[in-house]
């Protein structure tokens, strides 16, 4: 533990209330914001992702939004690299990185040490999949799969990933994947930061609750305006930026295949699938401080609480 510093990551399921905790812990600590969501980083991809209003990124500095065309990739790698050195220039300056997210694969790439040497070409491609199968379940890129593919996926178990994955790769280069880097199997201790990890949870009632009320929120705020605006301006219902949910089920509608009721059914059921599988993630860290909101409390409520962990734990540097 030598040598690291301490970084705050608030994580935690979609619609929790991760962003306005962590806009608090910052202005309280003195932190600047790294994102780990890994749709906000495509440039024009705002009302789906919920991605901060401008009035939230003149609070406190924002990193890691914005860093990728809608139409390109971009690998955990990158995001290693790019936050890595974000975080070293906030330590620089003497305030706190507060990291928030709830991509467990973005926030595993800062506090573990994890492999990338294994992955041949150019690993963007195969990284999102395979961070998609994380947060999203085999079942959601088995899905990609079929509707790209049909008589390929009926050779494959929708739960043999890496063939699924493979198959997917042919599909979009031409070539044979020259294989799969696990990296649930590559995490060494890290050396980047010393993490004080909190989650932020409720009761799944109250959250589906609220993933619902956020769905709605999206839809008034015009996500099928920017959906078709993205496909007007050339990005492919296949790029990885569009694979997200609410993009992925908004461009289903937009092609025709079903209404607009049923585009917002999808998106809240895959939004509900999506913070499952993110606790089960985040139920893996070992030595994360688990916060629970009560219902449907506002986090301005309980952000005392919230303050008080923290104080206990976090020692300034």
């Amino acid at each position: 533990m030598s040598g690291r510093k301490t970084a705050i990551i608030i994580a935690g399921p979609t619609a929790v209330g991760k962003s306005e905790a962590a806009l608090a812990v910052c202005e309280r600590y003195g932190g600047e914001l790294v994102s780990a969501d890994s749709i906000q980083v495509y440039r024009g991809l705002d009302i789906g992702t919920a991605k901060p209003s401008a009035a939230d990124r003149a609070r406190v500095p924002h990193h890691m939004i914005d860093r990728a065309d809608p139409d390109g990739g971009f690998s955990v790698a990158e995001y290693r690299e790019q936050a890595g050195a974000a975080i070293w220039d906030i330590f620089a300056r003497g305030a706190v990185p507060v990291i928030a997210g709830g991509s467990g694969l973005y926030i595993n790439s800062l506090i573990y040490d994890m492999d990338f040497s294994g992955a041949a070409g150019d690993p963007a491609y195969r990284e999102k999949l395979n961070a998609l199968a994380d947060d999203f379940g085999n079942s959601y890129i088995y899905d990609i799969l079929r509707e790209r593919d049909p008589a390929g996926a009926g050779r494959i178990h929708a739960n043999n990933r890496k063939k699924v994955i493979r198959a997917l790769e042919r599909i979009e280069r031409g070539g044979e994947s020259s294989g799969l880097n696990d990296f649930e199997q590559s995490f060494r201790p890290g050396s980047l930061i010393e993490p004080l990890t909190i989650v932020l949870t409720r009761s799944r009632a109250e959250l589906y609750e609220l993933i619902e009320e956020r769905v709605d929120r999206m839809m008034a705020a015009g996500l099928t305006g920017e959906v078709r605006g993205l496909a007007d301006a050339g990005v492919s219902g296949e790029a990885i930026s569009l694979l997200g949910i609410g993009y992925k089920e908004t461009m289903g509608y937009l092609r025709g295949e079903y209404d607009l009721s049923e585009a917002v059914r999808l998106i809240k059921r895959n939004s509900r699938r999506y913070a499952k599988r993110q606790l089960t993630w985040f139920r893996r860290w070992e030595d994360a401080f688990f916060f629970e909101i009560e219902g449907k409390t506002p986090v301005s409520a309980v952000l005392p609480e919230l303050f008080a962990l923290i104080d206990t734990e976090f020692t300034p540097q």
